[in-house]
């Protein structure tokens, strides 16, 4: 297992060096794009271009690569894992220049011990009791889970995917359904105890800090179902820690179709109507997207991915935007787009 963790000392001087801007936070500086790795088939073919691609991205200016238990049965926190073991041992880069992220709460299943979700849920949650039925909460197909006796048992596997002893940032993973199906009253009573397990799995320093990866939750309109208000969860999180605590992130869709991030002030904080960014701001909380491109939708005649990724990357309150990159060219031309444009 692979010691320390992303610094601001060390992130700052890895993003200097590359040329590529950058953005701050207290715990660490970021790249304005990140390496995602949700899509794409759970075989190899597809695993060596995410360790091409993710081996690429890191050695011409990269620093953040996001990731996820569940992403592609288990095999892109593996895929990530390699990369990083490789070229730290190789000296290539160092644990405190990176930034990952991962999360955890949608139940996963397990390519290489060929379970489909539905068999891990039962033989290795259920049976080997990491998590009760009750814990499940369902809507539709797709079952979450808010208990801390299963993050833990996340926590354990995705350090051991990853080869690092701390995490640098753990989301918990479409928190709406959870909330969907148990109502804020006992969503927010669940979210207590899981922050108070997440604080302490800080103290252990098994990760830094922890959040939120969202799709709708955050902005939704109060009155649609799964709305999640960032103000109460903020205020969960100092009911457990005080101002001392680590709730620090949240992740959430922005593009030109899944705009309400900047069009819609659905989040009240101190009386008045924001934004989800500008209530994240308000709250001391740094914002991350996802699906710039809307899950591949914006490719097409007549359309300009790489101007939608820089209006998104360059809108205000964004920490940094996770790109879906595994094909060595792709990440090229992205990098391309911000290397040495140090307004982007």
């Amino acid at each position: 297992m692979i010691s320390g963790y992303a610094t601001l000392k060390g992130t700052s001087e890895f993003l200097s060096k590359s040329g590529m801007p950058y953005r701050n936070s207290p715990m660490f500086c970021a790249s304005p794009i990140a390496l995602g790795t949700h899509l794409g088939e759970m075989n190899e073919e597809v695993s060596v271009l995410y360790r091409e691609g993710i081996e690429y991205g890191l050695l011409n200016g990269l620093n953040f690569i996001d990731t996820a238990i569940n992403y592609r049965g288990m095999r892109s926190e593996r895929d990530v894992g390699h990369v990083l073991k490789s070229l730290i041992e190789r000296g290539l880069i160092k644990r405190e220049e990176v930034i990952v992220s991962t999360k955890a709460g949608i139940i996963p299943g397990d390519i290489e011990a060929n379970l489909v979700p539905v068999d891990y849920l039962q033989k290795v949650l259920l049976d080997g009791g990491i998590i009760k039925e009750s814990d499940l909460n369902i809507v539709d197909t797709h079952r979450h889970v808010l208990a801390p006796g299963y993050y833990r048992f996340a926590i354990e596997n995705s350090r051991k995917h990853l080869h690092f002893n701390t995490i640098d940032l753990y989301y918990i993973h479409n928190p709406e359904i959870s909330m969907m199906t148990l109502g804020a009253d006992l969503f927010y009573q669940h979210l207590e105890k899981l922050f108070s397990f997440f604080e302490d799995q800080v103290q252990i320093g098994n990760i830094n800090n922890y959040g939120f990866a969202a799709w709708t939750g955050l902005l939704n309109a109060p009155k649609e179902d799964g709305y999640i208000s960032i103000e109460e969860t903020v205020n969960t999180a100092k009911r457990v820690a005080g101002e001392g605590h680590h709730f620090k992130f949240i992740q959430f869709p922005l593009n030109k179709q899944m705009n309400q991030a900047v069009k819609i002030q659905n989040q009240r904080v101190n009386g008045k109507w924001l934004t989800i960014i500008e209530a994240a701001q308000e709250l001391g909380i740094h914002s991350t997207t996802s699906a710039p491109f809307n899950l591949g939708k914006a490719f097409g005649r007549g359309r300009d991915p790489q101007n939608q990724l820089k209006t998104v990357t360059g809108t205000n309150g964004i920490f940094s935007t996770m790109v879906g990159m595994k094909k060595v060219a792709h990440i090229k031309e992205n990098i391309e787009i911000f290397q040495n444009h140090p307004k982007l």
